[in-house]
């Protein structure tokens, strides 16, 4: 039996049963690679020219000088690699007006700071809230009993809890108003260091539609201070500025204290997130009673603090005990033993006795004032990592010892090296292999534009958070390099490759979608914070 033969099978016919792949764009001519490679290097030479001009690059110097046994002390205690700018003024509470003064570094790279260097004094502010609710309770124009929907009768509480809320709580941190800027939006401009209080809703209607988290112990909150600030202008009848300074800053002589919504002021300590690396300062004054963009100078500071000493400022019964010993919300919240008067801490430091302070902090300033009833210290500074709290607290003691400072960690190493390079390195990758390392997907238009913008967002970032000081700049301009040169290699190859197509096209569009929006955020966010701090 015979079976009829089967027709022949074209040489160039594929198997039936071998898969259909999409081919791969054409590989670039060596001398587009060239090109290429040579537009690297010629722009990230360029940068690595620029970064000495910008301003979170700029030279600092540490070196204490003034008083000598202040400065024994503060270099005995204090880092230097960790010092930007910082001034620091200690006295004996008998004898306020002859205070011994030290200072370290600059404000922005060649000014030197002084004792009139205005620098944002972040929560140290929250003693003069306090200081303010104490002087009108004595002047009989509120009561710390005073609930919110009494200060407020007009308001419409969405939480009949937060109505219920008393101005002792809200000085105390007791009233369990989270802070919205911890959450959504504010923890991604905490991450790009920006103003993270920029887009922070006002305190009234904040505290209308929100509700109360851990109402009764203790939970540190900007909101309630925020509140609080409002609460004392409603019962007094005058804008919150002005009754502040009427009643506190003017008797004290705090003529450099304010509230800015501009920026730095003149001669001002621009916040540093590490010495040498310039950050955004914070401008959202609807949250000034807590402390956000407000500006002071250690000459203020050191006022307010003799005042203290003489038992002459307005207010004065704000540093008596209200709480003896607070219960934290959260674990680790507060020190142990931690004690609260209206708006300032007690605390009983080893080796020093029972301390009244507050400390203060952005993303790149710190502050810190302090009294054991026998001596008074005033700390600031514009560098992440001086620790004032651990500062003011040794400087108190007889023979202070190294403080531990805010060092940069290994993961901030690895963050720093891997995020200068990943997203150059899988974008150059993807144009020169014309396909994806891992997928293994062939090289199209929506590949090169999210990487290419990917690769831009996060070297913005990563400029801005960089661990700069312990990483050499190079590795940035190698991401550079590997960025610009995948980025030529997609121009050359963009009218030699399709639009994403196949079967799970949607998801591809989407996952492409997505990334666009989210580098442009971070590129954005990233560009904006940089400007700014030019």
């Amino acid at each position: 039996m015979s079976f009829p033969a089967s027709p022949p099978v074209p040489a160039d016919t594929p198997p039936t049963s071998a898969p259909r792949r999409r081919p791969r764009a054409p590989a670039a001519p060596r001398r587009v690679l060239l090109i290429a490679l040579a537009a690297g290097v010629a722009v990230a030479l360029l940068t690595l020219l620029l970064l000495p001009l910008l301003p979170h690059r700029s030279a600092t110097g540490a070196s204490v000088e003034g008083d000598p046994g202040l400065a024994a002390d503060v270099e005995a205690a204090l880092d230097p690699a960790q010092v930007q700018g910082l001034a620091v003024a200690r006295f004996d509470n008998d004898d306020p007006d002859a205070a011994e003064w030290v200072f370290a570094g600059t404000a922005d790279g060649s000014t030197p700071v002084g004792p009139d260097t205005p620098f944002e004094t972040a929560s140290v502010v929250k003693v003069l809230t306090g200081m303010l609710l104490a002087d009108m309770v004595e002047r009989g124009e509120t009561s710390p009993d005073r609930t919110l929907a009494e200060v407020f009768p007009d308001m419409d509480f969405a939480d009949p809890e937060v109505a219920s809320i008393t101005l002792e709580e809200l000085a105390t941190h007791h009233a369990g108003l989270v802070t919205e800027t911890e959450t959504g939006a504010g923890s991604l401009l905490a991450v790009v260091q920006a103003d993270m209080y920029r887009w922070a809703r006002d305190p009234l209607e904040f505290v209308a539609g929100t509700t109360s988290f851990g109402r009764g112990s203790y939970q540190y909150s900007n909101a309630g201070y925020a509140v609080l600030g409002e609460a004392l202008a409603a019962e007094a009848g005058i804008d919150r500025a002005d009754l502040l300074r009427e009643r506190i800053l003017e008797p004290l002589g705090m003529d450099s204290t304010v509230a800015l919504a501009d920026g730095v002021p003149e001669g001002g300590a621009g916040p540093h997130g590490e010495a040498g690396a310039r950050i955004q300062d914070w401008r959202n004054t609807d949250y000034a009673a807590a402390g956000i963009a407000v500006w002071s100078t250690p000459e203020d500071l050191t006022r307010l603090m003799a005042a203290v000493a003489r038992e002459e400022a307005p207010g004065l019964a704000s540093l008596d005990p209200v709480r003896e010993r607070v219960d934290s919300a959260l674990p680790g919240a507060a020190p142990e033993g931690l004690g609260m008067g209206l708006g300032w801490h007690l605390l009983e430091v080893p080796d020093v006795g029972e301390v009244s302070w507050h400390s203060g902090g952005t993303l790149g300033s710190r502050s810190m004032i302090a009294t054991d009833g026998e001596r008074s210290v005033v700390i600031m500074a514009n560098s992440f990592g001086v620790e004032a709290p651990a500062l003011g607290f040794a400087l108190l003691g007889e023979d202070p010892e190294p403080v531990p400072s805010v060092r940069t960690a290994p993961v901030q190493l690895v963050l720093t090296v891997a995020l200068s390079l990943l997203a150059p390195v899988l974008l150059f990758a993807l144009t020169l292999r014309r396909r994806t390392l891992i997928t293994q997907r062939p090289l199209d238009r929506m590949r090169i534009v999210s990487l290419g913008l990917g690769s831009l967002a996060w070297l913005l970032y990563i400029l801005r958070n960089g661990a700069w000081s312990a990483v050499p700049p190079a590795v940035w301009a190698a991401g550079v390099a590997l960025a610009v040169a995948g980025l030529a290699l997609g121009v050359w190859q963009w009218r030699r490759v399709p639009v994403e197509a196949g079967r799970f096209r949607w998801l591809h569009v989407t996952v492409f979608v997505f990334s666009t929006l989210f580098s442009l955020t971070l590129a954005g966010l990233s560009g904006w914070s940089l400007l700014t701090t030019w």
